[in-house]
């Protein structure tokens, strides 16, 4: 937990840099040398996600479970990362279905007041994973146009989307975008 504290902290300061032209956003140095070892303990395991994945967040709600998995290692060229649900212990939806990098199919939120998101469309539905720094977590489920309302499909406290180790994946991968 210290190391998320620390992670935490030192992001809300500055996560990002700017080159002296403004062109590139890119993080802080602690969120580019983060490694995994570092951050290891404040990653908690999903039934979702296999033993060689990591769990980068999840979310049990009555009889449905939810998880963002990657491979250990992932970036614009290698790895994968794929949201996952169950019911009852049945994976029934996954998002992209092969295992592929994330570039263009997940986008990574970055705020300033310290929380996350993860967004992806499928069907013409649009689900955003909000990881708050303070408060509970959910994920947000938007029918394609006219076909209803906003769905919220509350959560407990993730805080992993936060992480140093995750923001340099989200980086790493290209699919980073800071606010």
């Amino acid at each position: 937990m210290n190391n998320l504290i620390g992670a935490v902290s030192m992001g809300l300061l500055a996560l990002t840099s700017t080159s002296a032209l403004g062109e590139e956003r890119t993080p802080v140095d602690s969120i580019l040398t983060a490694t995994w070892q570092q951050f290891a303990g404040e990653y908690w395991p999903s039934s979702l996600c296999g033993k060689d994945e990591l769990t980068l967040w999840r979310c049990e709600a009555g009889s449905r479970a939810y998880a963002f998995c990657s491979s250990r290692e992932v970036t614009r060229t290698s790895g994968y990362m794929q949201y996952r649900a169950s019911r009852h212990g049945k994976v029934e939806f996954t998002y992209p279905q092969q295992k592929k990098p994330p570039l263009g199919s997940f986008t990574y939120n970055s705020f300033g007041n310290g929380n996350a998101s993860i967004e992806f469309t499928n069907g013409g539905y649009g689900y955003t994973l909000v990881d708050q720094l303070r408060g509970a977590s959910s994920i947000l489920v938007t029918p394609p146009s006219a076909q209803g309302k906003q769905i919220e499909i509350a959560c407990g406290g993730n805080q992993t989307l936060q992480l140093n180790y995750t923001m340099r994946l989200m980086y790493d991968t290209g699919i980073w975008t800071n606010y």
